[in-house]
């Protein structure tokens, strides 16, 4: 079951940790959050290890692959020019996401099939290379507190695009393919999504088991840019491969700034569009947006009524939109 963050009445989706995280209730406006260090993690953090190599710190989005805009280049034909990244998202987390690489990426000796988290002592081999990833600090109780009170006085709060994107009935999907076309699938989804994502300025902020969560920062061209995008994604939708919603929705969004230098998106309307999403599998509607969405790209897409609706957490009926 994911665990979930409370902030200023707000409940955040996480993704489902392993079972070493820990987590602590607040008793200011309720948070709950992963136990990492402060100074500690900031000077250490996570990192991986290898034979041969010096520590390689994990900041950010860790790319890894043969090309040499990787972050870890890894010179051998057994390895992809963009093979993997390790992403940092939410508290401290770490997920390890291959990107449809030919030769797969291997965590503890099984193919990764989709975005997992990490946890201390993981084995990760791509290619011929092996790495350990080490994240081994835990905090006290009153570095906990800490963490938190900093994570509220950095948030900042801002109009933002959210787009959700979810894998359809993934359980079945898995189960019904071979491990090897299964990881292809996935991984090749996962890295178009993020190259149309991205070429578009816009920023995957948390990859789940079966989907993502991306945003853009409201600015003059964040409108033409959420709709370009949207238009490629639709055109990917098409193919099937997999078969995958999106839920698309604006709203002002608490940005806050966490250990590991990335930002996490949290608030109410974070909540609203993982609960469109569950609208748009109700409904069946490859693409759900909301009315304040569709307001915004007003000419930029078409669309059409897709109803009023209640979304559990939220008081009143909002209109939505099928694109």
């Amino acid at each position: 079951m994911p665990m979930r963050m409370k902030l200023h009445g707000a409940i955040l989706p996480f993704p489902a940790a392993s079972p070493k995280a820990k987590y602590r209730c607040f008793s200011f406006e309720t948070i709950l959050v992963r136990t990492l260090s402060v100074s500690e993690v900031e000077q250490e953090g996570a990192w991986l290890e290898a034979a041969g190599r010096d520590r390689i710190l994990i900041q950010g989005n860790c790319s890894i692959g043969r090309s040499q805009a990787s972050r870890v280049v890894l010179d051998s034909p057994k390895v992809s020019r963009r093979h993997a990244i390790i992403n940092v998202q939410n508290i401290g987390e770490h997920w390890l996401i291959d990107l449809g690489s030919s030769n797969g990426t291997f965590l503890n000796k099984r193919r990764v099939h989709q975005p997992v988290q990490l946890c201390d002592q993981d084995r990760i081999t791509i290619g011929d290379q092996l790495f350990t990833f080490r994240q081994p600090i835990e905090m006290s109780v009153e570095i906990q507190t800490t963490l938190a009170q900093r994570t509220i006085r950095e948030i900042a709060d801002e109009p933002c695009w959210l787009l959700l994107a979810d894998i359809e009935n993934f359980t079945p999907l898995s189960r019904s393919m071979v491990s090897d076309k299964l990881a292809t699938l996935i991984g090749g989804w996962v890295s178009t999504c993020k190259e149309i994502i991205e070429g578009h300025e816009g920023t995957i902020d948390k990859y789940l088991g079966d989907g993502f969560l991306a945003y853009w920062q409201d600015d003059e061209k964040a409108a033409d840019n959420v709709a370009a995008a949207v238009g490629k994604l639709k055109e990917l939708q098409a193919r099937n491969e997999p078969r995958f919603r999106l839920a698309l929705h604006f709203g002002r969004v608490a940005i806050g700034g966490a250990t590991s230098k990335e930002e996490s998106l949290m608030g109410m309307e974070v909540n609203f569009v993982f609960r469109m999403e569950k609208l748009a599998g109700s409904l069946g509607i490859a693409l759900l947006a909301s009315g304040a969405a569709r307001s915004k790209l007003d000419t930029l897409i078409v669309s059409t009524p897709a109803g009023s609706y209640e979304l559990k957490g939220f008081e009143r009926p909002y209109e939505f939109f099928r694109c």
